[in-house]
């Protein structure tokens, strides 16, 4: 300065830049295993082997056949910001690669003891490299197979403050392997084994395609029951497997979407999905999701963080929408059931007396004919007053009354709530609601989504809560036992937003006729017809599926029938 006092802006040395660098990139173990597969994959490797030790934080090893480095790239990989992928101001407009930043290896090795052994295709031998810290301490020409082997030792030895921030073992290895998972559905063509502490862990093998992958990663027995995602439109293409709505896991790890072969976070994305299933979803229950969008490079940013992880879109609203419609159309579609093993047996004398009612009111006012074979063929009965039976020339059908109904009077109530307000019935005497204040605070949040159905209610600033109305579906019910069965339908740590299709949901659910309850065939019959004209037949709003079905080839071939 002026007047001669130590300057207070400083150039920082390059050892330092480069572990701040890192701290951008290598947060833990599953960042490095990230990045140099991410490598491997970019220099067309085939087969990708990662060894870990300690859950990577002992060690890292991960070997590729890929198109190797020269002698002369070999040591420039290890610069920042040097990398094969860009070459002018064009290529970051709309980058095809995995990696472009040239950040990863120098990060990763600032902050490890590594070793980088690489053979470009067609040399004699290969040049490895070994240091710590960012710096080279040796350099070997060896005998070496096509591709690279990287080797990181000892992750941030020389950075203890990011070490103590590590977690477990098994949990540094679990995020290492959720990392490979995604990898590897987004490549399925690329044969991937890793090892943990010598023993095998994930195995991969190359696939012919995504659904033969994800019986490779999540089960054969789940990637059966997926559904196939198929739509183009806009130059965007969204294709993949979702799992029907009753086959729904406690988290989001296996909810995956790939963008141009790149595994992304995006949260956008991830509501899009949800938002196709709602209201199928069970509460606090998530579906299994492994979908590719492909759309021009240049309607994509992957240059919003070092990680690249996070992508950012040119028109986000128009890939939401479509990711939402290709979802919403595999749900509509013929569901993936199981076959069940049909027993008719007569109910016991008596049974019958001590069980559910025996006569059950007109579904629908005044019946109406059969209409004849539906999308569920023809009615042919009834099985334990709870299964309609239905056939045609294909295939026999075993409907649950109760879930159908549901799915009946929900796509019902969802018309009439958006051309108003359903049926409403005033109740002759107002019922006082004594409510404890939490469940009077839960009320008041769902208040406006059950109006909207035809609730109404009183003196919500007060003590007491007087219902007045309720939904013309529900006047059978007892108001005081109908709100408590709304509260713990709505209640509970983790029971999310109010929304309209929840408050239908329940509705539906309470009117839609029960189990054991014998219905006439010509209510039958008009349950089937209606069913089929709804948007999602296959399952109720809750995600259960309606229908279980055989086909007849299935029961010809089970009685060896030939003719």
């Amino acid at each position: 300065m002026r007047d001669g006092s130590p300057l207070r802006i400083r150039r920082l040395p390059d050892h330092l830049v480069n572990k701040i660098a890192a701290g951008e990139v290598v947060e833990r173990p599953a960042s490095v295993v990230k990045e140099l597969v991410e490598n491997a994959l970019d220099a067309d490797a085939a087969t990708i082997t990662v060894d870990l030790r300690d859950g990577g934080g002992a060690l890292i090893r991960v070997a590729d056949d890929g198109t190797g480095m020269t002698d002369d790239e070999l040591p420039l990989a290890l610069e920042r910001h040097a990398t094969s992928k860009l070459s002018r101001d064009e290529d970051l407009e709309a980058i095809a690669t995995l990696g472009f930043r040239g950040e990863a290896l120098p990060a990763i090795c600032a902050v490890s003891r590594f070793t980088i052994t690489s053979r470009a295709r067609g040399a004699a031998e290969g040049l490895r490299l070994e240091g710590q810290g960012g710096t080279v301490t040796q350099r070997l020409r060896v005998p070496a197979d096509v591709g690279t082997v990287v080797v990181v030792r000892d992750l941030f030895f020389n950075t203890p403050a990011r070490l103590k921030f590590l977690k477990s073992v098994p949990s540094e290895l679990a995020m290492s392997l959720r990392v490979l998972t995604q990898l590897a559905l987004a490549h399925a063509r690329v044969h991937l084994r890793v090892t943990s502490n010598g023993r095998s862990v994930l195995t991969a093998p190359r696939a012919t395609g995504l659904r033969e992958r994800i019986g490779a990663l999540w089960g054969y027995e789940v990637a059966a029951r997926l559904l196939v995602v198929g739509r183009t439109a806009q130059g965007i293409t969204v294709d993949g497997f979702v799992s029907p709505p009753d086959l729904t896991r406690g988290g989001r790890d296996e909810l995956i979407t790939i963008v141009n072969d790149r595994p992304v976070r995006d949260q956008a994305l991830v509501q899009a999905v949800l938002e196709a299933y709602r209201p199928l979803l069970p509460r606090d229950r998530f579906p299994v999701v492994a979908l590719c969008l492909r759309l021009p490079a240049a309607d994509v940013d992957v240059n919003v963080h070092p990680t690249k992880a996070w992508v950012r879109f040119r028109h986000p609203r128009l890939v939401q929408e479509m990711l939402a419609s290709a979802v919403g159309e595999a749900l509509r579609r013929t569901a993936v059931v199981t076959a069940v093993e049909l027993r008719v047996s007569e109910p016991a004398p008596g049974e019958r007396a001590e069980g559910a009612p025996t006569t059950q009111g007109s579904l629908f006012g005044a019946p109406e004919p059969p209409s004849g074979e539906t999308r569920f063929g023809s009615v042919l009965g009834q099985v334990q007053d709870t299964f309609i039976v239905s056939a045609s020339d294909k295939e026999v059908f075993f409907l649950d009354q109760h879930v159908v109904h549901e799915r009946v009077l929900f796509e019902r109530l969802q018309t009439e709530a958006l051309g108003g307000a359903p049926e409403s019935q005033t109740l002759l005497f107002p019922e006082s609601l004594p409510l404890a204040p939490a469940a009077r605070a839960l009320l008041e949040r769902w208040r406006a989504p059950l109006e909207r159905l035809g609730f109404a209610f009183e003196a919500f600033g007060g003590e007491a809560i007087v219902l007045r109305a309720v939904p013309t579906l529900l006047k059978g019910d007892e108001p005081k036992r109908l709100i408590e069965a709304a509260l713990d339908e709505f209640g509970g740590p983790r029971a999310g937003e109010p929304t309209l299709d929840r408050a239908l949901a329940f509705v539906a659910c309470r009117a839609a006729v029960k189990a054991n309850t014998p219905l006439p065939r010509e209510e039958m019959a008009r349950l089937l017809t209606e069913l089929g004209a709804t948007t999602t037949p296959y399952f109720c709003p809750h995600g259960r599926p309606t229908v279980s079905r055989i086909s007849i080839q299935d029961i010809r071939r089970e009685l060896k029938r030939t003719w």
